[in-house]
């Protein structure tokens, strides 16, 4: 089974949206923009206990009640082999022809002005023109025998968790159990005999007796007897969290170990369900209550155990999306109306061993509304000095720099452009050195073609490799550049950073490296020199930066 979209209409702040859907996927955006609103689509749809709730006049969007909510989910059941899709080809029967490779599971509801309510009916087939009606029994329709919801949300509450689940988690099903539970009831009700035979309570009963009697002299008495465990033999246990090396109990833990075991607990839940139910778990911001450490290692549990098949979370951390892989990026935000877009990321084969890195960039970018992505850490140290002159708050403000460590930036704008996240790119006008004709190719000027899919550079081979070739390179063709710039947002050096840097700042960078040939004392030891100067320029220098061409990368990315 693969989810492949859903569409919601008149729900809450959506008033029409459409939406590419994975197995796995992951919902972020500002807070306030519709990720909850998300989840509960799916629950409405999915989740039994949120369907009999019906819905308010505030769950339709902006009070438009003379117009229904209107949610479809569009499933993929093409593989005949794959035990979900058989589940739930079973259940659909006659909605469901053999030649259908999709479902298509509809919600409807119309708000009815007399009882103040919106009751939501279900639909689902094989045609998405023709649907059934679900058969429902009491409040659960058929898709309820089918799939069974975990909602987990954001301050999940262990011990209320524990409690609801508590008999399905705890079996007792061997013979030494049935003499254990035989002993443990003979043992509660001597236990309550005794606590009724306590003087307190015998006293009690013959005061309260004649009170009673001045109401309704009937031939009774008032007798006060103990019930302990008359809620059931689990009603007072408690999960605690213990050191190995600690025989001691505490009353508390950390609220991160506990939303862990909450997890754990969920896990257990899930895995009763597996063999005759479709397990859908939708996560509402995990990060919370984690720290960092935390945060990733549960990041690993969620994007690599196959148990976490079908996953719906929304989240504000970069954190959880470390390990992530295969999972399908949903961006949720607001321009005159809510808007989504989204793109299924996959982790390269070239970066499997090193998915951790190439994660980290691309999910702290992805929370930015604009990124400047360039090649190496003495670009970010400086661009980081001069916008934090610009504005302290630029990264608040939604700007955000990436360091691509190299000139792999097409794994990162290709996911950008279609998360619809402005980006900007600064990349040096390299050559290099082609030994059979000795000659320099035009690598710069190459793979600003290849950014922008179209040869409006030149390619032909050079026969010098200096400042004065790439500068006079850069002169020839400035018309074209500068329209990839306005254009296309791409941003080439006239040489690369410490040359085009050299050209704004040459008598500053002399004072401050204490040196004449200062762009060689920065290419010499790049990243512990750029610190040295980042430390000393002045908001002066960020300016003039900030305001010279060689830089408008900067200017672009702040608008």
């Amino acid at each position: 089974m693969n989810f492949v979209s859903i569409s919601i209409k008149n729900f809450r702040n959506f008033e029409e949206i459409q939406i590419e859907l994975a197995n796995k996927n992951v919902f972020f955006g500002l807070n306030d923009i519709g990720k909850t609103n998300f989840l509960y689509a799916l629950r409405y749809v999915f989740d039994k206990d949120i369907r009999k709730l019906n819905l308010l006049d505030s769950d339709y969007h902006n009070k438009k009640i003379d117009n229904p909510v209107e949610i479809i989910i569009t499933l993929d059941i093409s593989d005949a082999i794959c035990i979900d899709n058989q589940k739930l080809r079973a259940r659909l029967g006659g909605a469901l022809l053999s030649s259908h490779n999709k479902v298509y599971i509809k919600l409807v509801a119309e708000y009815d002005k007399k009882e103040l309510i919106g009751i939501p009916i279900l639909y689902w087939g094989g045609d998405s023109n023709n649907l059934r009606e679900m058969k429902q029994r009491g409040y659960l329709y058929e898709i309820d025998y089918v799939v069974n919801v975990l909602y987990i949300d954001s301050y999940v509450d262990l011990n209320s968790l524990f409690k609801k689940n508590v008999n399905s988690l705890i079996k007792n099903e061997s013979d030494v159990d049935k003499k254990v539970l035989e002993r443990i009831q003979q043992t509660i009700i001597k236990l309550n005999s005794h606590i009724s035979s306590l003087s307190g309570i015998k006293e009690f009963e013959k005061k309260v007796t004649p009170e009673y009697k001045k109401f309704r002299n009937e031939n009774v008495s008032i007798s006060i007897k103990s019930e302990i465990a008359v809620k059931g033999l689990y009603s007072n246990i408690v999960p605690y969290i213990k050191q190995d090396s600690d025989s001691n109990l505490y009353p508390t833990a950390g609220e991160g170990r506990k939303k862990l075991l909450a997890y754990s607990i969920f896990d257990i839940i899930s895995d009763e369900y597996a063999e005759t139910k479709i397990n859908l778990f939708l996560v509402e911001e995990p990060e919370n209550h984690l720290h960092k450490s935390m945060q990733i290692a549960l990041s690993q549990i969620l994007f690599t155990d196959e148990k976490y098949k079908y996953l719906f979370v929304t989240t504000h951390s970069p954190f959880v999306l470390y390990e992530m892989e295969s999972v399908n990026l949903v961006r949720i935000y607001n321009e005159t109306k809510i808007n989504s877009a989204s793109t299924f990321y996959k982790v390269p084969k070239e970066y499997k061993k090193n998915r951790k890195m190439l994660n980290r960039g691309l999910s702290e970018a992805i929370f930015a509304d604009r990124v400047l992505l360039v090649e190496g850490p003495s670009e970010l140290m400086l661009f980081e000095k001069v916008l934090s002159c610009i504005n302290p708050f630029y990264e608040a403000d939604g700007t955000y720099i990436l360091a691509v460590g190299g000139i792999g930036f097409e794994k990162y704008f290709v996911i950008l452009d279609k998360l619809n996240i402005d980006n900007v790119i600064k990349t040096d006008n390299d050559l290099r050195y082609v030994k059979s004709t000795k000659t320099y190719s035009l690598l710069g000027f190459s793979r600003c073609n290849k950014i922008i899919d179209e040869r409006l550079l030149p390619t032909k081979r050079i026969k010098e490799n200096s400042i004065a070739a790439k500068k006079k390179l850069y002169a020839h063709n400035i018309t074209q550049l500068n329209e990839i710039r306005d254009d296309y947002k791409v941003f080439l050096s006239k040489c690369d950073l410490e040359n085009d840097l050299d050209e704004v700042l040459h008598s500053e960078l002399v004072k401050y490296l204490n040196t004449e040939d200062a762009v060689a004392y920065l290419q010499d030891a790049k990243h512990y020199n750029m610190v040295k100067l980042v430390e000393k320029l002045t908001d002066t220098d960020c300016r003039k930066i900030y305001n010279h061409y060689n830089f408008a990368c900067l200017k672009a990315v702040m608008l």
